[in-house]
C-alpha cells in the first residue's frame, strides 16, 4: 500500500539519522575510555581504532531499539502536528496503517538486533579480550609510553624510554630481573634503540651505544660492558585470555549453563530483541500530538515509559546475576506487562472500546 510504504520510508529516514547521532555520542564516550587506557600504557596506541571498531556491536545493543523508538515517535508526532494523519483518517484510513508500518519496520530492526546481540556482540567481546591480552603479553613499539617504567607481564623485565620517535626510541633503561638459564640479573642503559619481531613471534630489543651492568648486589661481582650494539630477546609470551565473562559466551553456551550470570545474560539478550517490536507497539498510540500541549510535551509519556522499561530490565539483570531473582519469571513479567499496556493503548480509541466505555458510563 502506498501510504504504508510512505510511512515506512519517512520513519526509516528518521531512524537512520537518529542511529548515527546516537552512535556518534556512544562512539565519543568509548573513545575517551580507550584513549585513557592508551595514555596509562594499558594498550598500544596503534590498537585504538581496532578496539573502537570492535566496540560498535556493544554500543548497538541499546542504540538499535532506541533509534526505532525515537524514529517512530518523532515521525508520527510530526505527521500529527502537520495534520497528515488527520487527512488519512478523513480519507477512510484507520490507525492500523500506522501500526502496520511501525511493526513492519520493527521486524527488520529486530533481525538486526538479533544478529548483533546473539552473534556479533559475543564475537567482538572475545576479539577485544584477545587483542588486549596479547598486547599486554607482547608489547610492541606502540605500547611504549614516554617517561614511564613499564614492567613485562611476567615481571621479569622493566623498560623505560625517554622519548619515542617514529620506529625508534631514545634514553633507554632495561632491567632484566629474573633472566632465563644461568644468566645473572642485569641493567642496560643505552642512548637509543628499537624493537623488531622475528618470524617465530619472538621480540628482540636492539640497543645502540650504551652500557650493560651484570651481577647482584649481594655477591658484588659486577661485570660492566660498554657496547655499540646490543640485542636482547624478549620472547613471545602466551596471552592469558579470560573467557569467563558471560558477555563473551555464545547463545548455545548460555542455554546450556546453569549459572545465574548466564541465565541473566540470556534473558537480557532476548529482551534486546523483543523490546524492538514491543516498543514499536507501545509508541504508536503515544505519538499522537495534543495541539494544546505541543510535540515536546506529548512525547514525554512515551519517553518516560521507555526509560522505565530499560531501567527495570537493567535492574532485573543485575539482581538475576546475583541469584536474587529468577529472570525467567520477572523479566518476562515486565515484557508481558508492557505488551498488555501496548495492546490496551492501541485498542483504547477503537470503535468497540468507545462503545464499551459509553455503555459503562450509561450504566453508571
Amino acid at each position: 500500500m502506498i501510504i504504508i510504504r510512505y510511512l515506512i520510508r519517512e520513519t526509516f529516514k528518521s531512524q537512520i539519522a537518529i542511529l548515527f547521532i546516537l552512535l556518534l555520542i556512544f562512539f565519543c564516550q568509548k573513545l575517551v575510555r580507550i584513549l585513557s587506557m592508551a595514555v596509562d600504557g594499558d594498550i598500544p596506541t596503534n590498537l585504538v581504532f581496532s578496539l573502537l571498531g570492535l566496540g560498535i556491536p556493544e554500543m548497538a545493543q541499546l542504540i538499535l531499539p532506541l533509534s526505532l523508538f525515537l524514529g517512530i515517535l518523532m515521525t508520527f508526532s510530526k505527521l500529527y502536528s502537520e495534520s497528515e494523519i488527520t487527512v488519512m483518517h478523513a480519507c477512510g484510513l484507520s490507525k492500523n496503517v500506522l501500526l502496520i508500518a511501525a511493526l513492519a519496520l520493527s521486524i527488520l530492526t529486530s533481525a538486526a538486533a538479533g544478529i548483533n546481540s546473539l552473534w556479533l556482540g559475543p564475537l567482538s567481546a572475545v576479539s577485544q579480550e584477545r587483542i588486549i591480552a596479547n598486547a599486554k603479553a607482547n608489547p610492541s613499539l606502540g605500547a611504549l609510553v614516554e617517561g614511564q617504567f613499564q614492567p613485562s607481564q611476567d615481571g621479569n623485565a622493566v623498560l623505560f624510554v625517554g622519548k619515542v620517535e617514529g620506529n625508534a626510541f631514545t634514553d633507554v633503561f632495561l632491567a632484566q630481573l629474573r633472566p632465563s638459564g644461568n644468566q645473572r640479573p642485569s641493567v642496560v642503559v643505552a642512548d637509543k634503540g628499537h624493537i623488531i619481531e622475528d618470524p617465530s613471534g619472538n621480540q628482540r630489543i636492539l640497543l645502540e651505544t650504551g652500557t650493560r651492568y651484570e651481577g647482584t648486589a649481594l655477591l658484588r661481582d659486577f661485570r660492566i660492558t660498554d657496547f655499540s650494539h646490543y640485542q636482547a630477546l624478549i620472547g613471545h609470551q602466551e596471552a592469558m585470555l579470560d573467557n569467563s565473562g558471560v558477555e563473551q559466551a555464545n547463545i548455545t553456551s548460555l542455554i546450556a549453563s546453569d549459572s545465574h550470570q548466564a541465565k541473566a545474560e540470556l534473558n537480557w539478550r532476548l529482551t534486546l530483541i523483543i523490546s524492538v517490536p514491543l516498543m514499536a507497539l507501545l509508541v504508536v498510540p503515544l505519538s499522537e500530538v495534543n495541539p494544546r500541549q505541543g510535540r515536546v510535551v506529548s512525547m514525554l509519556p512515551a519517553m518516560l515509559l521507555y526509560l522505565i522499561y530499560f531501567l527495570l530490565q537493567s535492574s532485573l539483570k543485575s539482581n538475576a546475576g546475583r541469584g536474587k531473582i529468577d529472570p525467567m519469571i520477572w523479566v518476562w513479567v515486565v515484557n508481558l506487562g508492557y505488551l498488555a499496556l501496548g495492546i490496551l493503548l492501541n485498542l483504547w480509541d477503537s470503535l468497540p472500546s468507545r462503545r464499551l466505555r459509553a455503555r459503562l458510563r450509561g450504566a453508571v
